[in-house]
Order: structure tokens, then C-alpha cells, then sequence
């Protein structure tokens, strides 16, 4: 962005980033009004515990239910529900960032 004060002109180049740089951006950084704080606020600390813990959880839900689908025999309904779980969070939140 260049600003010229003298000739009143402004020179704004946007860049298009994709998905994975999307979700760094908003783990480190969360919210619309971090320009000033840069994690240095309790709850911007907490945003990122709670961040952490979500994909955590989406993770271990996925794995878990691969887990029980594939090894044991009985508990595939279980592991088909889990594994269906984690991957509908896992995209709806994909596709809620990317529009």
C-alpha cells in the first residue's frame, strides 16, 4: 500500500491467499480488532486455548472413530457415527472460512 499525502492518491494491492494460510491467520490472530492487542489480552489467549482444544477434538473424534470402525467389529456403527462427525466439523468449518 503506497499513500501519497501531496497528490491525495492511494495505491491499495490486495493479495489472495488460500485456505491453509486462512487458518493460520486466524489461530494466531483471532477477531476483527487484534491490530492493537497481538495476544497480549487474556481473551485473545483464551480464544487460542479454545481454537486449540476445538481441532484437538475434531481430530481425536476422527481418529477415534476410524479406530472403532476399523479394529473392532462391534463398535463400527459407533465409529462410522464418529468418523462422520469429525469430518462434516472438519469440512463445514473449511467452508465457513472460505466464504
Amino acid at each position: 500500500m503506497t499513500i501519497s499525502l501531496a497528490s491525495r492518491d492511494a495505491t491499495i494491492v490486495t493479495r489472495e491467499t488460500g485456505l491453509a494460510d486462512a487458518l493460520v491467520t486466524l489461530h494466531k490472530f483471532p477477531g476483527q480488532h487484534v491490530s492493537n492487542i497481538r495476544m497480549n489480552w487474556f481473551y485473545m489467549k483464551a480464544w487460542r486455548w479454545m481454537a486449540d482444544a476445538t481441532v484437538y477434538l475434531i481430530l481425536f473424534i476422527s481418529v477415534s472413530g476410524i479406530y472403532l470402525w476399523y479394529v473392532l467389529r462391534a463398535e463400527r456403527k459407533v465409529g462410522f457415527i464418529l468418523l462422520f462427525a469429525g469430518a462434516l466439523s472438519f469440512f463445514g468449518m473449511a467452508y465457513a472460512l472460505s466464504h
